[in-house]
């Protein structure tokens, strides 16, 4: 079984790291631009993978299965670099964070080649994981893809046939893994600023543990409904508070113009003075707007 990676990052290195650790009869050809590099040649070695100078070599050993794993500009240069020379039976896999835009682009002129493209999104640590990495795939290759990954116990979830849906998930679900994450620094750096982290940590674990996270959501965002405007005003206290102690509200000013933001689209008046049962009926209001 012949498998290639265009871009051998850290996704090449610790996937091909776990493929060798499945089964160590398959082969691993690999392209990097920085082919020439000390380390990039030592994570090949690490990796048990056949380092090429040329993308093309890499298609020519006629594979089972092709990862892009390149930084999302380059997502459609990388296809660009092997499509004269790609074999007809190779599972094509994006595994780039480029937008669903260009994966459906990609995906649309393959597909006219009758040629197999997987939209793959990785939802995971891969130095813990590797090639078992939680991963949302689509496209119109993903489930002779998930059929293959069966082999090396790969942890795949299809979601449709539609190129662009599996980045569509990542996309959306890194609002909140990367908002939570900024969010919670701003937090505990004026928080520890004014040697209250502890009692801070206290507190908003004690809020978060004390219920299902589901009933977490639905209590949020079904309050803002009929508090917004009046939390509009209490960030703005907490902004003016933020900056008297040298610290940048960045995330705070965000909390503030989203909550403007829901204020202006009157949804308190469209809800007629009842309380929201649920999240979704607020979101389906907002955007029947």
């Amino acid at each position: 079984m012949n498998i290639g990676f265009i871009g051998f990052g850290e996704v090449g290195q610790e996937m091909s790291k776990g493929f060798y650790a499945n089964d160590s009869s398959h082969k691993v050809f690999v392209y990097d631009t920085l082919y020439e590099k000390t380390e990039t040649k030592k994570r090949a070695k690490e990796a048990h993978a056949v380092l090429f100078a040329n993308p093309l070599k890499v298609v020519q050993e006629e594979l089972d299965i092709l990862f892009v794993a390149v930084p999302a500009q380059y997502s459609k240069d990388a296809w660009k670099s092997v499509w004269s020379d790609l074999n007809d039976t190779t599972i094509y896999v994006d595994l780039s964070t480029a937008s669903s835009e260009t994966k459906q682009q990609i995906s649309k002129e393959m597909k006219c080649e009758n040629r197999l493209f997987v939209d793959g999104a990785i939802m995971g640590p891969l130095k813990v994981n590797q090639q078992k990495v939680p991963m949302m795939v689509s496209g119109i290759g993903s489930k002779e893809f998930i059929e293959w990954g069966k082999a090396f116990d790969m942890n795949l979830v299809y979601v449709s046939e539609l190129a662009g849906d599996a980045t569509n998930i990542k996309f959306i679900r890194s609002i909140f893994t990367k908002g939570l994450s900024t969010l919670l620094h701003e937090v505990m750096e004026i928080a520890e600023k004014l040697e209250l982290d502890e009692t801070i940590l206290n507190s908003i674990t004690d809020t978060i543990d004390k219920e299902p996270f589901e009933n977490v959501i639905n209590r949020l965002i079904t309050g803002n409904v009929f508090h917004s405007e009046r939390r509009v005003k209490e960030m703005e206290n907490v902004i003016s508070f933020m900056l008297e102690n040298d610290i940048e509200p960045q995330m705070t000013r965000a909390t503030r113009d989203k909550l403007i933001t829901i204020t202006n689209t009157n949804i308190k008046e469209k809800f007629h003075g009842k309380a929201p049962l649920h999240w979704k009926h607020v979101m389906q209001t907002i955007n029947q707007t």
